[in-house]
């Protein structure tokens, strides 16, 4: 990877860098200036088939933000009453000492890279905060999303998870493409949209069968088979329908769809595509464990039950914050962020893996995970033994089954309301600064006026496990459905809010029938 022969910047430097983005699965490639070690300037590197030159604020938040922001933890601590600051020996001592027996190690999808993956698969189980796939999980790149003529957007929301591949899909429209979007609530994708269907997730299976079965009644879904037998199509299908009850019927769907129709299809989001379990599986066997390993936040899509288990055992945290799943560990670790090593990103739903070179230094104090945990289980991993990297800006196509030949189980879902709760405009990271905390400060309830009548809404709150909400009444919720940004939490430095797993009976799923 080199830099472009004519520099971007006008300021003045003495070293650039060229490296790829981690902060989503769009790995866009970037080129940053330095001058004596600082970071002065940052473009997106104009040679990038998929970033185009560009990067979005979420990529720019991770790069340049990451390292002066006041509020990341530096060192390590004992989460006592009041937290005891270590050095990393006596850190490490510590860890020697506590952690033992069965290790459970949950990866997230920022500070965990591919080494570390590795090696907690060699020490005990690995859980991910993500959807795990044994499929492939896109037939199409999304740098090419915009030569399809007909596009059906299934809960997909690229500007929330897959930021820089919205701008194919603005493409595609632009060329002509007739986007049709499907959603619980209105948002990015819906703006852009020719057909907009406003449905909570009982009536979008109803709907997206309508379009395989032979005779129906619906103007609607007769008019997207026939574009489909004219013209293929694209389905763009949101991850976090995975994580949800709704998630088998979901994929039969997608199965049918392709038989009938030879789509091509696109998941959109964070999931993992290597051997992992999932945090549903890690609530119900967490008193198996003796030893937790975490990674980023994911304490937030566990019940509140289960993290006092946890707060019972040794548990090592590493993190770039003091967020809610330090409050619940035993030893907090400062964490590298992944431009201060070379970070291998693995997790995304367009089964690729990139190689992201080193680009600032880390603070000192500042530890990576993959070598203190190598120190304190004296175990190394060779990550040319599990896969043959590509340190190309295109990075690494991984081999995947085709979903066609499997059938899934579906499970009898109850009727009732929807709780909807997933990201919105900032992920965690947004509420840890206070630029991109301000896109979205309130912690709010969203649903429609019909919703609000069913659940006896006074005073414009709603009360969930004991957890009250402020509501906002909106038309651009579907009828039956909760929305709640899962994002924030207890701990966060500005508006905190709740952590998902204080409300939902199971935080673990992005939605959750609770009536």
């Amino acid at each position: 990877m080199t830099p472009p022969s004519i520099p971007l910047t006008v300021k003045s430097f003495d070293e650039q860098v060229v490296s790829l983005c981690a902060g989503c699965g769009c790995s866009c490639a970037y080129v940053l200036y330095k001058e004596k070690g600082q970071p002065i300037d940052l473009y997106g590197h104009p040679a990038d088939t998929k970033g185009m030159g560009s990067l979005c604020s979420k990529g720019i938040t991770y790069i340049q933000q990451i390292a002066s922001n006041p509020l990341r933890v530096i060192g390590a601590y004992l989460n006592e009453r009041e937290p005891v600051a270590l050095s990393e020996s006596e850190a490490l001592e510590l860890a020697k000492q506590k952690l033992k027996g069965r290790i459970a190690t949950i990866l997230d999808r920022y500070l965990s890279s591919l080494e570390e993956y590795l090696l907690a698969r060699s020490i005990g189980d690995v859980f991910v905060d993500a959807p795990v796939v044994d499929f492939k999980p896109s037939t199409v790149f999304f740098n090419r999303w915009q030569n399809y003529r007909l596009i059906i957007s299934w809960e997909a929301e690229p500007v929330f998870s897959e930021v820089m591949s919205m701008r194919y899909i603005v493409d595609a429209v632009e060329k002509g493409s007739h986007l049709v979007c499907i959603s619980s609530r209105y948002s990015t994708m819906c703006s852009k949209a020719k057909t907009k269907l406003l449905m909570n997730p009982f009536d979008q299976i109803s709907f997206m069968k309508k379009i395989i079965q032979p005779e129906h009644e619906d103007p609607i879904a007769t008019a997207l088979k026939k574009k489909l037998h004219l013209f293929g199509g694209l389905v763009l299908i949101g991850t976090h329908l995975l994580s949800s009850p709704f998630r088998n019927s979901i994929l039969n769907v997608l199965i049918d769809l392709i038989k009938h129709y030879k789509i091509d299809y696109s998941f959109v989001g964070d999931l993992m595509p290597f051997s992992a379990m999932e945090l549903e599986k890690f609530v119900e066997e967490v008193e198996k464990y003796d030893s937790f390993i975490f990674f980023g936040n994911p304490l937030i899509y566990v019940p509140e039950e289960i993290r006092q288990k946890i707060k019972n055992r040794f548990s090592i945290h590493f993190t770039l914050f003091p967020n809610l799943t330090s409050h619940y560990s035993t030893l907090i670790i400062g964490a590298s962020n992944f431009t201060e090593r070379n970070f291998i990103a693995y997790r995304n739903s367009f089964g690729r893996v990139y190689f992201c070179s080193k680009s600032v230094q880390k603070p000192e104090g500042v530890v990576v995970p993959y070598e203190f945990l190598s120190k304190l289980f004296d175990l190394s991993v060779r990550i040319e033994d599990f896969i043959t990297l590509d340190t190309s800006l295109e990075g690494k196509n991984l081999d995947f089954p085709t979903i066609e030949d499997k059938n899934f189980e579906e499970r009898q879902v109850r009727k009732g309301i929807v709780l909807y709760t997933t990201n919105s405009l900032v992920d965690e990271l947004g509420h840890w600064n206070p630029w991109t905390h301000d896109m979205e400060k309130y912690q709010k309830a969203y649903m429609s006026e019909k919703t609000a009548e069913r659940l006896r809404v006074r005073d414009n709150k709603v009360t969930l496990n004991g957890r009250v909400f402020d509501v906002f009444i909106s038309s651009n919720v579907a009828d039956g459905v909760i929305f709640i940004p899962s994002s924030f939490e207890e701990f966060q430095p500005f508006d905190p809010g709740h952590s998902v797993g204080s409300f939902c009976k199971k935080p673990f799923y992005r939605y959750e029938v609770i009536e």
